[in-house]
């Protein structure tokens, strides 16, 4: 039978051997820049200003997830900017501003359209990937009850492409 004493210094054994592979994984993730068009700033003045904030941090992170299983080369910078966003659903600004609007049956023909570059250290473009998605009808819309139903469905492919273009870089 195992002491107490040994089966502590066994698990703390096994946790030590793995820390060079946690100090791999503890790295920086690429940097992700997301930027809004004019246009797009103007909409999210009547979206409410948060939505922005939600856009951003959902296409950094998905975006990230996507370049980070490429293993992005150092140096390499992701630029994304937001050409055109419209939600599935009404936003509480929305809402808030016209009571007449219905959180769940106010429906939108909603998505996005994206366009990213990868530059390398010397700011020079690598790849530029766009995508652009819209239901063709409500039929086509998702079923999802979040705002931004449509538009997470673009930034996921519009993340899968970027994904693959940083798959496709050299290795430095």
């Amino acid at each position: 039978m195992i002491t107490s004493t040994r089966r502590i210094l066994m698990i703390a054994a096994l946790i030590g051997s793995f820390a060079p592979a946690a100090a791999l994984h503890a790295a920086e993730p690429t940097p992700v820049t997301v930027n809004f068009s004019a246009p797009v700033q103007v909409k999210l003045g009547r979206y409410g200003k948060e939505e922005g904030a939600v856009l951003q941090a959902r296409i950094e992170a998905a975006v990230a997830s996507a370049c980070d299983k490429g293993k992005v080369p150092v140096g390499v910078t992701l630029a994304v900017t937001v050409l055109d966003v419209v939600p599935t659903h009404a936003t509480r600004e929305q809402l808030n501003a016209d009571p007449a609007l219905d959180p769940v049956s106010t429906r939108y023909l909603g998505g996005a359209d994206l366009t990213g570059s990868l530059r390398d250290s010397k700011s020079e473009v690598l790849a530029t990937v766009k995508h652009r998605y819209f239901p063709a009808s409500l039929k086509w819309r998702s079923r999802s009850f979040d705002p931004w139903a449509d538009a997470n469905i673009a930034i996921e492919q519009f993340a899968d492409k970027m994904g693959a273009a940083c798959r496709r870089l050299p290795a430095t």
